[in-house]
């Protein structure tokens, strides 16, 4: 099995898990989902100890994660304008909802921000960061 076979393996099971959990949800069956997903779990990691060298260079590693990088600064940027006005436009107008969802929104990017923060010194401890 080569890279290329391997990922539509995986597409093709991640259509099947999301037709599952899909169709659970409009039945309102939880245990139909959960089984949905653990079935799809299961066979990924058939796949993959099946197909054990998915080969990924140093490129393509620099590239994902210099992406992954401009995701998060993108949305936390963004949720936290979102929080902003929120915040603004519920206390103007006294609508307490619209407050409480930017404040909810706050508290997502502090929780993004905050497991940025704990994987990055993970990572850089790991990796040969400084030891002190």
């Amino acid at each position: 099995m080569n890279y290329k076979q391997f990922k539509v393996i995986r597409l093709i099971i991640i259509g099947l898990v999301t037709f599952t959990v899909a169709t659970a949800v409009s039945i309102n069956n939880f245990f139909l989902a959960l089984a949905g997903v653990l079935i799809g779990m299961l066979f990924m990691h058939l796949v993959r100890v099946r197909y054990k060298k998915v080969m990924v260079d140093e490129r393509v590693a620099i590239i994902g994660g210099r992406a992954a990088r401009h995701a998060y600064v993108v949305s936390v940027t963004l949720l936290t304008l979102l929080c902003m006005f929120f915040i603004i436009s519920g206390d103007r107008r006294g609508d307490i909802y619209t407050e409480a969802l930017g404040v909810a929104l706050g508290f997502i990017v502090l929780l993004n921000v905050a497991l940025y923060s704990v994987s990055f010194y993970y990572f850089n401890r790991k990796y040969g960061g400084d030891e002190k």
